[in-house]
């Protein structure tokens, strides 16, 4: 199968790594081989996990006002999935740890822009890199939302005049009714 949009081709790519890495876990565990079945019902399993534990750590972030997840929102999250995150450096030490070569670099899937105006905006040096970035340009550049008031002479004149007629004219209806 070919898949011909760079969004399919980028979440392909990151499929497979999933695999490699579950297929890595099998070989760690002292499987020597495992039904396709399998390997993609084990896939899924990771995929959703990770999904979650991303998901909840957004949350947990947006809990206190933040917009990026931090290492802590993410320890909350796997603490309150009942992870035992003091077992984590002893796993990484392990020594029969397989190592997985980096996939291939793929792009990641470019997002068209509805509303393009300006150019974006980098941070200033005193802004910390890890801030996330300023937002599209459309969302503040200054848009007038009324008309200028006319000044030429001779329109103002012409309205004033109109103005003090219907005036006149709304009093004497006025007087006419109540009168």
């Amino acid at each position: 199968k070919t898949s011909t949009s760079p969004t399919e081709n980028y979440q392909l790519a990151r499929r497979r790594t999933l695999q490699v890495v579950v297929g890595s876990l099998l070989t760690e565990c002292g499987f020597e081989s495992a039904e396709k079945a399998a390997m993609e019902t084990l896939t899924e399993v990771m995929q959703s996990y990770i999904t979650e534990v991303g998901r909840c750590a957004k949350a947990t972030c947006e809990h206190t006002a933040r917009s990026s997840p931090t290492l802590s929102d993410v320890v909350i999250t796997l603490v309150e999935m009942g992870f035992n995150v003091d077992t984590l450096p002893v796993y990484a030490k392990r020594s029969q740890r397989m190592v997985i070569t980096a996939p291939p670099i793929t792009n990641a899937p470019v997002v068209p822009k509805a509303l393009i105006a300006g150019q974006k905006r980098t941070h200033p040096t005193y802004i910390p890199s890890h801030f996330p970035e300023f937002p599209d340009p459309h969302t503040y550049i200054k848009t007038p939302t009324f008309r200028e008031p006319v000044s030429d002479y001779q329109v103002v004149r012409e309205k004033a005049a109109s103005q003090r007629r219907d005036v006149e004219r709304a009093l004497t209806r006025f007087m006419a009714k109540t009168g």
